[in-house]
């Protein structure tokens, strides 16, 4: 029996499955080393693990995870899961590796996560061969949730977008300057709450400006973490996330202006299915 785990800061979705294919799914809260103690992760997951199972009968997690692409930053969180499944090896991978194997699995490519944040690396089919310089949603994270709304938040508050396009987003968020600086200087997570833009651009995609918004977003994307990579077009592409599913429409005609077909793209909003598809072929 293995288990996989697709972790983010917020949330941790999690597949137990066994040789027969009975799949059992729980949810924890998000376990980055940064944040979680080795008695927290203990506890969540004994809390959450399912009631028709012993953690006896796992033999190998998989866990994939923000914050673990450097090994120095989580032992503790080793030290946790071999603490609850103490008969099974455990391999700790970061979220990108996760995202590669998800979208490409053996096959050469550019893996992405277009969500909160983004990411991008090249993939040889076994490992991450170059990956960008990451600098999060102030100084880059072009394409992302939390970029993306902070552009559109941007230019409500500046008057750019018409009277009506304006009047109407007003009426559905009741957000102002003051309000938007509250939660963007003093606010736990301002990230979340620029992503959270996300659903009113959605919400009025068919207006021109919303519309630029986007595409002027994936423009940027693409120069900073796609076209970075010698011959990428040469490659398959696959995306991940919300941001890459929700828009995919544009997302893809914007990825043919750059010399990718329909049919070497891949977009996926869960990639547990697919990391489980990787961990039995």
């Amino acid at each position: 029996m293995i288990a996989i785990a697709d972790s983010g800061s917020t949330k941790t979705s999690w597949v137990v499955s066994n040789k027969k294919g009975n799949e059992y799914n729980f949810k924890t809260i998000g376990f980055n080393p940064y944040f979680v103690t080795k008695e927290e992760v203990e506890k969540c997951i004994a809390d959450a693990f399912p009631k028709e199972i012993e953690a006896s009968e796992v033999t190998n997690v998989y866990f994939y995870g923000s914050g673990c692409s450097n090994c120095d930053n989580y032992a503790h969180l080793q030290d946790a899961l071999e603490t609850f499944f103490h008969k099974a090896s455990i391999c700790i991978f970061s979220d990108m590796l996760g995202t590669a194997r998800a979208v490409l699995k053996h096959e050469a490519g550019v893996a992405a996560i277009l969500g909160t944040g983004s990411n991008s690396c090249f993939f040889d089919g076994n490992e991450i061969t170059q990956s960008p310089v990451s600098l999060g949603y102030i100084l880059g994270d072009e394409g992302s949730g939390a970029t993306i709304g902070k552009n559109f938040i941007k230019q409500y508050l500046e008057g750019r977008f018409d009277a009506e396009l304006t009047r109407q987003i007003y009426e559905e968020t009741g957000e102002n300057i003051t309000s938007v600086l509250n939660a963007v200087y003093k606010g736990e997570h301002p990230n979340r709450y620029l992503a959270n833009f996300t659903k009113t651009i959605n919400k009025h995609i068919e207006h021109p400006q919303m519309q630029e918004l986007m595409r002027q977003s994936f423009r940027a994307f693409f120069d900073n973490y796609v076209l970075i990579f010698p011959d990428c077009q040469k490659y398959r592409i696959g995306f991940c996330g919300s941001i890459a599913y929700h828009f995919s429409a544009i997302l893809l005609e914007e990825l043919e202006k750059i010399g990718y077909s329909k049919s070497n793209v891949l977009i996926i909003n869960d990639i547990l299915p697919e990391l489980l598809k990787y961990h039995v072929m």
